[in-house]
């Protein structure tokens, strides 16, 4: 069975051999949001339409350079940075000196397009001016979020490996018209990973020329803004060096070169930013399809071509442990929404337990169709891949689930997109087994001096087996004896205590690294929030103002909250809960009302339940399943045993 790996997987194993964030080169650590917004900024001024695009501003100005780099740069804030500033404001509270340079390094990326377009505006100087559109052929030859993939097999390996990935730009440079990659890099970089991932992109668009795709990899650039542009060019010859070390490492990540073995986890820095651990070896043993599963494939494309949809499946299913997924390919004049709409009769059609799960996923179309017996998948299997802790701070990883490769995806508390968690699910979603889940990875990757643990039980019976814990802040809090808005109160007034101690420290790791005694993280579990606000509407009002603070100012504090509700109604969810919880755990839920309040899109309805979940970040909700803590693991690690 094809080994599928990532070029983020190979780039990750790259950071971390070359020495992780401490052999990073120049810049500024990016957020991974403000990262995002950046690429999201360039495809939006460079797009195939380019009667919408920003670049069509310069067809009402006058043609001077200068002017056009102040249009697109005006239009930049108004039409997309200035309103993502104004609705992220809560969560980039803390953040002034990434979102700053954020801003000058979107000003950089215009005044590059704007000289881009200059140049093809001087190219096409001797053609007649109704055929002057500088922005509009830049736009045909300028590709963002370029799909790429390539088969790759080499003597002594067990299988084939397809390598998947996707390019942040593709170009064609006027005059020579050569086709080149470029990746957009903001902020802090790591010159080792990079020569690695231009390498691997280069081989892909060889890959893609070889097999007739018309593309030639002669050359890949590399612009970085950290803020201000910062441009390499890689030759060919420059990048055939490093081939044949990139395809070691992709034989022993992807687990088919049996002669290496995984280079042990490297000891993190000290100063509080522990990077993730290597790509580690599958936790599932591979289960290559088998004839059912193939059937199965066969017969969604002859469903949907009963209904007039025209699909293909160019690859086998991806086996996870609890769906199988179906890589889906478009026939031509086909749309998507053609596909989604079919789902309940795919179901009738097919005799599935489950309505087919239908999304996008890393530019692809898929299916997920409920495996007939799930794996479960136990905390003991996955535990080895929580990130190692730092010494002084502990760990601030939190498990959320395992991805189809079998990878832990973990939630850190430390970065701003992750520091406070808004969970919900329904009855037998795995709501309560996912939020012990959440505390036994913080336990196992700290001590009581590096961690500290404020848990609000409306139900009494969730953590039973921490009353004895000393990772308490304090004893379990149970509302019906002691009020939720009087505990939270207490620990906002501990957040205003440690701000009077930060003294210019911006993080928890610098104002730790300042104390002369351990200063624990504090995270705050609260199952069932949406009972603790029914109960008056005095105590709703102090309960949602305590929250509000913590949520905007708590993470510099080394505070954090996670949050759950079963029932993620409007009422609930607007306000400051909405505008303080960042990162998303939406296990099953009863409407897709519900799933579009917590993830911003529907899909939630129609999850599997048992821990079945999207986590959403940065970007789209990525499709996950929760370990399972067994009775055994969970009274160990919550007892101290």
């Amino acid at each position: 069975m094809t080994v599928i790996i990532t070029v983020s997987d190979v780039r990750e194993a790259l950071y971390q051999a070359a020495g992780g964030a401490a052999a990073s080169g120049g810049g500024s650590p990016s957020l991974p949001m403000l990262g995002q917004w950046f690429h999201e900024a360039i495809g939006k001024c460079v797009g195939n339409d380019s009667s919408r695009g920003w670049l069509a501003g310069l067809a009402e100005v006058e043609p001077d350079l200068d002017v056009w780099k102040q249009t697109l740069v005006e239009r930049a804030y108004s039409q997309f940075v200035g309103p993502r500033l104004t609705r992220e404001r809560a969560v980039l509270h803390d953040a002034t000196p990434h979102v700053v340079s954020f801003w000058q390094a979107v000003q950089a990326a215009c005044h590059w397009l704007a000289e881009l377009s200059w140049s093809a505006r001087s190219a096409q100087a001797s053609r007649s001016a109704k055929d002057l559109a500088p922005w509009s052929s830049l736009a045909e030859s300028f590709a963002t979020e370029v799909p790429l993939t390539c088969e790759l097999c080499q003597p002594g390996w067990s299988d084939n490996v397809r390598l998947v990935g996707i390019a942040d730009a593709v170009v064609r440079l006027a005059p020579s018209r050569a086709w080149c990659a470029i990746e957009f890099k903001l902020g802090q970089t790591s010159p080792a990973a990079d020569l690695g991932q231009a390498c691997l992109y280069h081989m892909m668009l060889s890959a893609a020329h070889a097999n007739g795709g018309g593309v030639d990899a002669g050359t890949l650039a590399l612009v970085s803004f950290r803020p201000q542009r910062q441009e390499r060019v890689f030759a060919a010859a420059e990048l055939s060096v490093a081939r044949q070390r990139l395809l070691d490492l992709i034989g022993k990540l992807a687990g088919v070169d049996l002669t290496q073995a995984l280079p042990p986890t490297r000891t993190g820095p000290t100063d509080g930013t522990q990077p993730p651990t290597m790509p580690s070896a599958r936790v599932f043993t591979a289960v290559p399809p088998v004839e059912e599963h193939l059937k199965l494939g066969r017969d969604l494309v002859t469903a949907l071509a009963e209904y007039g949809v025209n699909v293909s499946l160019d690859e086998p299913p991806i086996v996870g442990p609890t769906f199988l997924r179906f890589l889906i390919t478009l026939g031509r004049g086909t749309r998507v929404h053609a596909v989604e709409r079919h789902a309940a009769e795919l179901q009738m059609r097919l005799a599935l337990k489950a309505e087919p799960f239908i999304n996008r996923d890393e530019g692809r179309l898929v299916i997920d169709v409920q495996r007939p017996v799930r794996q479960t998948v136990w905390f003991g299997d996955v535990r080895s891949q929580l990130p190692r802790p730092d010494a002084r701070l502990g760990g601030s990883h939190v498990p959320v689930g395992v991805n189809l490769s079998g990878h832990l995806v973990c939630a850190d508390l430390a970065k701003t997109e992750h520091a406070h968690l808004l969970v919900a699910g329904t009855t037998g979603s795995g709501k309560s087994e996912w939020l012990r889940l959440a505390i036994a990875g913080l336990i196992a990757t700290n001590t009581p001096e590096t961690l500290r643990l404020l848990i609000i039980d409306p139900k009494r019976n969730a953590f039973h087996s921490l009353r004895e814990s000393p990772y308490l802040w304090q004893p379990l809090v149970f509302p019906d004896e002691q009020p939720a808005a009087e505990v939270l109160r207490e620990l906002a007034t501990e957040m205003d205590r440690r701000y009077r101690q930060l003294d210019g420290a911006d993080s928890h790791a610098q104002l730790a690294a300042r104390s002369d005694v351990p200063l624990p993280r504090i995270v705050c579990v609260c199952d069932e929030y949406r009972d603790l606000i029914s109960r008056s509407r005095d105590e709703r009002k102090q309960i949602e103002a305590e929250i509000c603070r913590l949520g905007a100012k708590a993470r510099a504090a080394g505070i954090h909250l996670i949050l759950a509700t079963q029932e993620p109604r409007r009422e609930t969810i607007i306000g400051p809960l909405d505008a303080n919880m960042p990162a998303r755990v939406g296990l099953k839920m009863g409407k897709s009302l519900e799933s579009n309040m917590l993830l911003g899109v529907a899909g939630a309805e129609k999850l599997l339940g048992y821990g079945d979940l999207l986590f959403k970040d940065i970007g789209p909700p990525r499709r996950l399943q929760a370990p399972l803590l067994s009775p055994d693991e969970r009274d160990a690690i919550f007892g101290g045993q």
